[in-house]
């Protein structure tokens, strides 16, 4: 019973907070002209599938670890729609994550022809492609869970090596910049300063990376590596290794108010609305 009013209050306060998160980075980003950028769209996106997290999955939580606490048991039902809900909001998580991580890449490498890639059909292929593979993986992993556990690894897998590959391009091209600094003409310069710009972006991104990492990777390797049998499933080690993830979504809109000014402001311009209308 400790256990369980300990992880109902912490998936609460994560439904709670998260959800309000989510929807300011999202006003923020539609509302505010120094956010509403292709790549803070990919965000507003992400801040979508963690909406899906923190109005359902969470509250699911709440509701399966009451059950669980009183009657030892937790109905099909529930497990069904926390499965769904849970699988939709992961695999486009991890999804975004690769998309964002191409977005930095093509903005810190190729920074002059970033924009024009972006708002022909860089944006509109990334949000089609992450949402419609998100949508088609989670119909297959929940009626065909077995079959479909060696494409749910590839599919973690590849989104990984994307994020790899993406971050370790731009460290590389990062270092090479900062060489040739000193040998660039002054009317060269903008270029170096916009570099440095999408570089600290990036890293502030590359925090997103980290973070979703540390939530989710127990739950993986608890699943994915050992077939569900390294805890027992609906134990308390269990329901805490999955608060963990299902927490990480009410993370990001505090990450980006920590590193990116614009959202600070327009933080604190939608909270002073909000408090005067009330």
């Amino acid at each position: 019973m400790a256990h369980a009013a300990a992880l109902m209050l912490t998936n609460s306060l994560t439904a709670v907070l998260g959800t309000f998160g989510n929807f300011l980075v999202c006003i923020a980003v539609l509302t505010s002209p120094r956010l509403r950028r292709c790549s803070n769209f990919l965000l507003v996106s992400l801040a979508v599938a963690d909406l899906i997290v923190t109005v359902a999955c969470a509250p699911l939580l709440v509701v399966m670890v009451g059950r669980i606490a009183l009657d030892y048991e937790c109905p099909t039902t529930l497990e069904l729609a926390y499965s769904i809900t849970g699988h939709l909001s992961f695999t486009s998580s991890i999804l975004h994550l690769a998309a964002i991580s191409i977005d930095r890449f093509l903005a810190v490498v190729v920074s002059l022809r970033h924009g024009n890639i972006m708002k022909k059909y860089g944006l509109k292929t990334m949000l089609a492609a992450v949402w419609g593979t998100s949508v088609l993986f989670t119909c297959l992993r929940v009626t065909h869970l077995k079959e479909t556990s060696f494409f749910a690894f590839a599919l973690f897998a590849l989104s990984y090596v994307i994020i790899i590959v993406s971050y370790s391009s731009i460290l590389v091209f990062l270092v090479k910049e900062r060489r040739r600094k000193k040998h660039l003409r002054s009317g060269s310069n903008s270029v170096v300063v916009t570099s440095q710009i999408e570089g600290r972006v990036a890293f502030t991104l590359a925090i997103v990376i980290g973070i979703f990492s540390a939530c989710w990777f127990p739950l993986i390797i608890s699943f994915f590596a050992t077939g569900g049998h390294l805890v027992k499933l609906h134990g308390p080690a269990f329901m805490w290794i999955r608060t963990l993830a299902v927490s990480n979504s009410a993370m990001n809109f505090l990450i980006y108010s920590w590193r990116i000014r614009d959202f600070r402001e327009a933080y604190a311009k939608i909270c002073r609305g909000i408090i005067g209308h009330a």
